[in-house]
């Protein structure tokens, strides 16, 4: 796993360098060699072997895997049993003490300059690890290149000492599950910025017990009102919590987790994060991708 995404990441940097050092001024076949090096990505990778009932989970970035796993202990209130939510992957950015330690190990005094210890970024990255992203692994001479022949950004400042700052291995954990009852949520940052990863398995919980039942919860279609509390930069931000959940596409547990992660029964909330426009968009819903992963048929 490891090896896939670092070949896959020295295929994108090595075809963008070669199209750099031989293009010409604004040669669209050069732009478009450039192009993924330029982008960034994150990614989540889950492989089960069946046979001994183990999950291996792959992270890149700040996308997240989370086991809901079966517990039959009854808790305070007696109920019989429920799911608890473990973390597969740590979130790699600078609030990542072990992300910290690596980059300072690796890029000795170079402190602050690498490092916001307020944002957690890494010259203005938010995350320590990614697909792409060539600013903050290519020599300043090359971006230079990239920027004066096709159009590409600028060199980020103080990113010259010793790059690459940036890699595309993978932190790899191997958990057992229990398939008759477990499942796996894997999800990129735009769900995890608005809800836990507690919340999440709860959201997919209720969900099963409403595919059992075979109707949606009996409020699934009261509407809510919503609330935004207004951050630093002047966008509105929202956390998604269960009292706002609604639990009514039985179909697809996934498709219930993004209707929620949009405001679920906060309905005037869900239609204009569903319906912003661009560019204002981009602050409004970030990149939601979901996979809810069953290691058995769920009942209904």
């Amino acid at each position: 796993m490891q090896a896939a995404f670092e070949a896959l990441d020295d295929r994108v940097t090595d075809q963008a360098q070669k199209a750099v050092e031989v293009a010409t001024v604004g040669n669209p076949e050069a732009l478009a060699a450039v192009a993924p090096a330029i982008a960034g990505s994150c990614a989540v990778l889950a492989i089960y072997d069946p046979s001994s009932s183990k999950l291996r989970t792959a992270i890149t970035g700040d996308s997240r895997a989370v086991l809901g796993s079966w517990s039959a202990t009854a808790d305070q209130g007696g109920n019989k049993g429920k799911f608890i939510a473990e973390q597969l992957t740590i979130d790699q950015t600078g609030f990542n003490a072990a992300e910290v330690a690596r980059l300072q190990a690796q890029h000795p005094g170079e402190g602050p300059d690498m490092l916001s210890p307020t944002s957690g970024r890494l010259f203005g990255l938010a995350v320590t690890r990614a697909f792409g992203d060539h600013r903050i692994k290519w020599p300043y001479a090359l971006i230079q290149a990239a920027q004066a022949k096709l159009w590409s950004w600028s060199p980020r400042p103080k990113a010259d000492r010793s790059p690459p700052y940036l890699t595309a291995r993978p932190e790899v954990t191997t958990r057992r599950v229990q398939p008759a009852t477990d499942f796996v949520i894997l999800a990129s940052d735009g769900l995890w910025d608005v809800m836990s990863s507690a919340d999440a398995v709860s959201c997919v919980e209720r969900w099963l017990a409403a595919r059992r039942a075979g109707k949606a919860e009996a409020e699934a279609g009261v509407a809510t009102e919503g609330t935004f509390a207004v951050d630093k930069d002047g966008y509105g931000r929202y956390r998604s919590t269960p009292k706002d959940f609604a639990i009514e596409d039985l179909d697809n547990a996934a498709v219930c987790l993004a209707k929620n992660a949009f405001g679920g029964r906060r309905r005037d909330m869900f239609r204009g994060i569903m319906t912003a426009y661009s560019p204002l968009s981009r602050y409004v819903r970030d990149d939601v991708t979901i996979q809810v992963i069953f290691f058995h048929t769920p009942l209904g």
